[in-house]
């Protein structure tokens, strides 16, 4: 690899601010990831369950094998890109890559071959789920995340920058839960017949440019600011056993895992408590309902990312993700008494909870992982965010895809019937109860994993100081 010397004026910003319209730029980045990861996602179940009745079994394993390829692919782009060497750079080819796969796939995954029976419809499902997951959302949202790492060296502007993303990802959210509703829309007259099935169609195409917008701001307004070393690139086997080596990484990816895990085995029964409990087994109703959740949910997100913002600064990451979790738990207990036809309204107390704690956790954990890079820098003399990114996302997708192999399971055994407009009271308690055991549970395990988060805001601004006077002796001796 030839050799590459960085100048002072392509070195991160460290010790300030960066500049507000990257900040922003970067973080539009974050309405791709939220549109792939919930939009075409959420329509799912309302298009291939609810609509087609397909068995939520076939639906949840094959949403569920994606994730498991993701094992093996997730951290081979991470590794790819971070030894990419391009006039674009090492991130942005890749995410230019992702955003146009994943735009495609979200058109064409509505158009299956229904003529050719049921067997080629699961293989056609099973095939764009791939596409999308394993290649096109991991391409994008890896190299994205760790061009978000390398944007600052500072420790608290680490966190500035990632509430951005947050920002983005929780736009997103306003739009998200209205897809189902808007594909019932398009169908008019005849939206209780067709649910969704046909108004996807239009749909998709509206999802797609979104995909594609937000994710080119990064991609083109974005300069990157790698702090290039001179030498040889890292081999594979190598970057694993680093990572491995590195005990900061570990409570943060375990922790996660376990918070994954609950909220993704019974997260999807939100949707029929609201759809059928709440909605009463009415489509427009239903849909309305949590659409109206979910923005309830994504307002007191942005609202609270300011604040959230604040205490990281000033009790440190590793205290403000205890009280997300924390919080969280409390949050997902309350549903039981909330998620009721009666009482409406309280469902809203329980999705502002979630907003507040769950969804503005992400933004610090993110900041956190970038501090973790830094040690792995100091140890190994290399720097590998990219593959730290895929290797975390890689373990929260095991979790999802354990839990989405289950999803179908609990949602047949509950006596779910997608040909009934309402479902048995047994049925609905079912629901209530799997999301009140699993939901906290994951929580406080996570919390418990954090509490050996070793990094201390002190240890982190000591490692940083001994990277900045390595890469200014580096700069002297070129």
């Amino acid at each position: 690899m030839a050799k590459t010397r960085t100048t002072s004026t392509e070195r991160p910003a460290v010790g300030r601010e960066v500049p507000l319209h990257r900040r922003i730029l970067w973080g539009l980045g974050g309405g791709a990831d939220g549109f792939i990861y919930n939009g075409v996602n959420g329509l799912v179940d309302q298009i291939y369950v609810v609509a087609m009745q397909f068995d939520p079994r076939w639906i949840s394993l094959a949403r569920a094998i994606p994730r498991l390829l993701d094992f093996v692919t997730d951290p081979l782009v991470g590794h790819l890109s971070d030894n990419t060497t391009s006039r674009w750079g090492r991130r942005r080819p890749w995410m230019l890559a992702g955003a146009l796969i994943s735009a495609l796939v979200c058109v064409a995954m509505w158009y299956p071959p229904v003529a050719l029976g049921p067997v080629a419809v699961q293989a056609f499902i099973l095939g764009m789920l791939v596409l999308l997951f394993t290649f096109g959302y991991a391409m994008f949202t890896i190299p994205y995340t760790a061009m978000g790492y390398e944007l600052s060296t500072d420790y608290n502007e680490r966190t500035h920058i990632f509430q951005w993303r947050m920002y983005a990802f929780a736009a997103t959210g306003f739009l998200t839960p209205w897809l189902p509703k808007l594909c019932l829309m398009f169908e008019g007259d005849k939206a209780e017949v067709l649910k969704g099935a046909s108004g996807v169609h239009v749909v998709s195409f509206i999802v797609a440019g979104i995909i594609l917008l937000s994710a080119l701001a990064p991609i083109l307004g974005c300069r990157e600011h790698s702090i290039w070393r001179e030498g040889a690139k890292v081999r594979f086997f190598d970057a694993v056993r680093f990572t491995f080596n590195n005990k900061a990484f570990w409570p943060l990816v375990i922790g996660n895992f376990f918070v994954k895990f609950g909220m993704c085995l019974t997260g999807v029964f939100f949707y029929y408590v609201l759809l059928y409990h709440v909605g009463g087994g009415n489509m427009s109703k239903g849909t309305t309902a949590w659409g109206i959740f979910a923005n309830v949910i994504n307002i007191s997100t942005c609202v609270a990312m300011l604040p959230m913002v604040k205490l990281s600064d000033w009790l440190g990451k590793k205290q403000a993700v205890v009280i997300c979790m924390a919080g969280s738990a409390v949050a997902y207990a309350t549903v039981w008494w909330t998620l009721t036809p009666a009482t409406p309204y309280l469902s809203l107390v329980t999705a502002a909870s979630i907003g507040i704690f769950t969804n503005t956790m992400p933004m610090v954990v993110n900041s956190m992982l970038a501090d973790v890079c830094d040690v792995d820098e100091l140890n190994t003399g290399h720097r590998r965010q990219a593959f730290y990114s895929a290797v975390f996302v890689t373990c929260d997708k095991m979790a999802m895809a354990v839990a989405l192999a289950l999803q179908g399971v609990l949602l047949k055994a509950s006596g779910f019937d997608a040909s009934l407009a309402v479902q048995s009271a047994e049925t609905v308690a079912s629901w209530m109860k799997m999301l009140l055991y699993t939901q906290p549970t994951g929580f406080i395990l996570g919390l418990i994993c954090v509490l050996f988060y070793p990094i201390t805001r002190a240890h982190a601004m000591a490692t940083r100081r001994e990277l900045d006077r390595r890469q200014a002796e580096r700069e002297m001796s070129a």
